[in-house]
Protein backbone atom coordinates (compact mmCIF):
# COMPACT_ATOMS: atom_id res chain seq x y z
CA UNK A 1 0.00 0.00 0.00
CA UNK A 2 1.51 3.49 -0.91
CA UNK A 3 1.93 6.31 1.74
CA UNK A 4 0.12 9.34 1.55
CA UNK A 5 0.73 12.38 -0.16
CA UNK A 6 1.35 15.55 1.67
CA UNK A 7 -1.81 17.08 -0.08
CA UNK A 8 -3.35 13.79 1.30
CA UNK A 9 -2.14 13.77 5.03
CA UNK A 10 -3.16 18.11 4.75
CA UNK A 11 -6.66 17.16 3.89
CA UNK A 12 -6.93 14.38 6.27
CA UNK A 13 -5.70 16.76 9.30
CA UNK A 14 -8.39 19.22 8.48
CA UNK A 15 -11.33 16.63 8.16
CA UNK A 16 -10.29 15.31 11.68
CA UNK A 17 -10.35 18.92 12.81
CA UNK A 18 -14.08 18.58 11.68
CA UNK A 19 -13.66 20.95 8.36
CA UNK A 20 -15.00 20.23 5.26
CA UNK A 21 -13.44 21.57 1.96
CA UNK A 22 -16.10 23.04 -0.69
CA UNK A 23 -16.04 25.42 -3.71
CA UNK A 24 -18.11 27.87 -4.42
CA UNK A 25 -18.25 30.83 -6.09
CA UNK A 26 -17.70 34.38 -4.45
CA UNK A 27 -17.88 38.11 -5.77
CA UNK A 28 -14.21 39.45 -6.56
CA UNK A 29 -14.40 42.35 -4.47
CA UNK A 30 -15.42 40.11 -1.24
CA UNK A 31 -12.52 37.64 -1.36
CA UNK A 32 -9.99 38.53 1.03
CA UNK A 33 -13.08 39.46 3.96
CA UNK A 34 -14.49 36.27 2.79
CA UNK A 35 -11.25 34.54 3.10
CA UNK A 36 -10.50 36.25 6.39
CA UNK A 37 -14.32 34.76 7.79
CA UNK A 38 -13.51 31.11 6.68
CA UNK A 39 -10.44 31.42 8.42
CA UNK A 40 -11.48 33.49 11.08
CA UNK A 41 -13.80 30.24 11.62
CA UNK A 42 -11.95 27.79 11.53
CA UNK A 43 -9.70 28.57 14.18
CA UNK A 44 -12.76 29.83 16.22
CA UNK A 45 -14.73 26.71 15.87
CA UNK A 46 -17.25 27.63 18.49
CA UNK A 47 -18.23 31.32 16.48
CA UNK A 48 -21.07 31.56 13.67
CA UNK A 49 -21.19 33.98 10.84
CA UNK A 50 -24.09 36.27 11.62
CA UNK A 51 -24.46 39.95 9.75
CA UNK A 52 -23.06 41.56 6.91
CA UNK A 53 -21.64 45.43 6.02
CA UNK A 54 -23.51 47.18 3.16
CA UNK A 55 -20.38 48.70 1.74
CA UNK A 56 -22.57 51.40 0.60
CA UNK A 57 -24.52 52.32 3.17
CA UNK A 58 -22.44 51.17 6.10
CA UNK A 59 -25.00 49.67 8.05
CA UNK A 60 -25.57 46.16 9.00
CA UNK A 61 -27.91 43.26 7.74
CA UNK A 62 -28.70 39.38 8.97
CA UNK A 63 -27.35 37.56 6.83
CA UNK A 64 -28.03 34.05 8.09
Amino acid sequence: MASMSRNQRYEQARKAKGEKKVTMWIPENAEVEVRQMCEFLCENPHHVPYMARSLVTGKFKKAV
